[in-house]
């Protein structure tokens, strides 16, 4: 096989693998209306249930992207995949909140066993010069979950058994761990491991901390938008309609035009993202003042949110860390940020459900604005410093 097919195939696997890593975790998205109405969750429960999946996810980022710099990652992966799948399986029989929160945290942590890992992969079969078009590639896999769950598909689920949910990307997620197990090849790193590892102290410098801030401020943002979406529309708008599939094919859209930019800003990611996050801060002004006012003006609103921090997403958490892939810490540095933009979630999810339980949904969105200026000064104060670290 020749090094262009072979490389082809490292990245479907890669893509795949991340993809499905999205089906086991969004499908929480599309039936939190039903663990609040079947159930007789409330939503500061289901902020809760967020939150912790958030928090273990974001220390298994930190803890899993140490590791994955350091061992075998194709079998690191293979058993992330296959565990989550069959933890996806047993929430579909699940009554239990107790168990039912425990195993949605055991869930987070096995889904944080693949990111930095990934990054490891790509940084190791793909020349610096692609890393642009690597990281927005690999990126553009976090919306196969959304694809699938906001569209026809997850109508669908909603229409029949919400429990299909999680017996359907279990199934399919297992499946994908044994071809991931069969078809991918083994590449060891060829620098030295002793000299060659980035040091840990490196993750305290200035430009990677204001960076790790930027992440969490895009965290706080994201996947508030990611977990909430159905449940906002459904509580301003009293429906959920088929129009919502388009919002993350409008992320899908930003992500690519973040790297365009990019790629014309001469791979300046830290110049994009200040751009980004000023765009994203006008679209949560908007949606502020006109949320509830047109159900399909309230979609696109949130759309172009999503879009513009999932282009910054990609260059945060995919971009930044290749450039660290030659030092041996490729997987250390994207747990790190992972880590910091999981914080962000995990503290916002908390705050956002008990925000929309106590006053409302503008609420909500005003704590986006105040993210979204915290982004755009941290990244600010990053752009002196991170070009010094690599």
């Amino acid at each position: 096989m020749n090094s262009t097919r072979l490389k082809r195939r490292i990245f479907i696997l890669c893509w795949c693998a991340y993809a499905g890593a999205y089906l086991c975790r969004t499908n929480l998205s599309i039936v939190v209306p039903f663990l609040i109405e079947d159930l007789g969750w409330d939503k500061g429960t289901v902020g809760l249930l967020g939150s912790i999946f958030f928090w273990v996810y974001a220390f298994g980022q930190l803890i899993n992207g140490y590791i994955g710099d350091r061992i075998n990652t194709k079998l690191f992966i293979f058993f992330s995949l296959l565990l989550s799948s069959v933890i996806n399986i047993v929430l579909g029989f699940v009554v239990s909140k107790f168990i039912f929160t425990i195993l949605w945290g055991v869930n987070g942590f096995l889904l944080s066993m693949l990111w930095g890992p990934i990054i490891r992969i790509l940084g190791l079969w793909f020349p610096k010069e692609e890393s642009n078009k690597i990281g927005v590639g690999i990126s553009t896999s976090m919306f196969a979950g959304y694809l699938v769950y906001w569209g026809p598909i997850g109508q669908f689920i909603r229409n029949t058994n919400w429990r299909l949910a999680f017996y359907i990307p279990g199934i399919l997620v297992a499946f994908f761990s044994l071809c991931w197990l069969i078809a991918l090849p083994s590449k060891e790193e060829k620098i030295d491991r002793e000299s060659g590892r980035i040091p840990v102290k490196q993750l305290l410098s200035p430009g990677l901390i204001f960076i790790a801030l930027t992440c969490m401020a895009q965290g706080t943002i994201k996947e508030s938008i990611g977990l909430w979406t159905p449940t906002i529309l459904s509580d301003t708008a009293r429906s959920i309609p088929d129009f919502t599939m388009f919002i993350p094919i409008m992320g899908f859209s930003g992500l690519l035009s973040a790297g365009w930019l990019n790629y014309r800003f001469n791979h300046r990611e830290e110049f994009t993202v200040l751009l980004l996050f000023s765009l994203t801060l006008i679209s949560n002004i908007l949606l502020f003042l006109l949320l509830g006012l047109n159900v399909y003006l309230t979609i696109c609103l949130l759309g172009v949110s999503l879009a513009i921090l999932y282009g910054a997403n990609a260059l945060l958490l995919a971009n930044i860390p290749l450039r660290f892939v030659a030092y041996g810490g490729g997987s250390t540095v994207a747990g790190f940020l992972d880590f910091s933009s999981y914080t962000g979630s995990a503290i916002a999810s908390i705050i956002t459900g008990n925000l929309a339980t106590n006053f409302s949904w503008r609420s909500v969105v005003l704590l986006w604005c105040i993210a979204s200026l915290a982004g755009i000064l941290s990244v600010y104060l990053s752009q002196k410093n991170i070009k010094s670290q690599t």
